[in-house]
């Protein structure tokens, strides 16, 4: 099962790449509609800003482990943003989790499932050196659970008028039969499960576009 659509929250991004610094993402903008919960799979390593528009409103966050929620304005990578939102610098693998707001009187703003996937094990491919991404595959927690990647749409073609290249990141993500796929470290929480198969990846393909097509 290959995945091109989009789960949970927009997100914008906002690419400058090279296989050379696979790191190097702009800051990543992802927004989710008044009183709900959206899950998102991102990178590690790249700042991350997530929106808000209610200013009376705590942040607090509570990892994957199940612990207390924690309030927001204790965690020294966080930094809140007029207008009630907060951008995580390099956030980390550890910083998978719940981000919750709440007003003045315990109700739901927003809430946010975020599963930073670790950037340092980013599996790359070219499609033009016959490189194949990861292949799907079974995981046995007492079911069926499908492990796959869930790709992002291709971004722009980084040249026009000569040979260039494009890019697109696929997040780990697990289904059950029957229910909707979850973004990978989400899903497992404390389960101890660690093999190649649930890394993040970044494919490569040539590409080749006139300059008028540049708008």
């Amino acid at each position: 099962m290959e995945d091109n659509g989009k789960g949970g929250g927009h997100v914008g991004h906002l690419w400058l790449l090279s296989l050379s610094l696979p790191t190097s993402w702009a800051q990543i903008l992802v927004s989710c509609a008044y009183k709900s919960l959206c899950q998102q799979a991102l990178l590690s390593g790249n700042d991350v800003v997530l929106q808000c528009d209610h200013l009376k409103a705590l942040w607090y966050f509570s990892s994957i482990l199940g612990e207390d929620l924690l309030l927001l304005s204790s965690v020294p990578n966080i930094k809140k943003l007029p207008g009630g939102s907060f951008q995580l610098t390099n956030p980390q693998p550890s910083q998978t989790g719940l981000y919750h707001r709440e007003d003045n009187d315990n109700a739901l703003v927003v809430e946010y499932e975020i599963d930073f996937q670790d950037v340092t094990t980013l599996n790359i491919t070219h499609k033009g050196l016959g490189q194949k991404p990861l292949q799907n595959e079974t995981l046995s927690l007492g079911g069926k659970e499908l492990i796959f990647t869930h790709w992002e749409p291709w971004q722009d073609c980084n040249r026009c008028g000569e040979p260039g290249e494009r890019k697109r990141l696929g997040y780990c993500y697990i289904e059950e039969p029957l229910e909707k796929p979850m973004p990978c470290w989400l899903y497992l929480q404390e389960e101890k499960v660690q093999y190649r198969r649930m890394w993040a990846e970044m494919q490569v393909e040539a590409c080749l576009i006139p300059c008028d097509h540049i708008k």
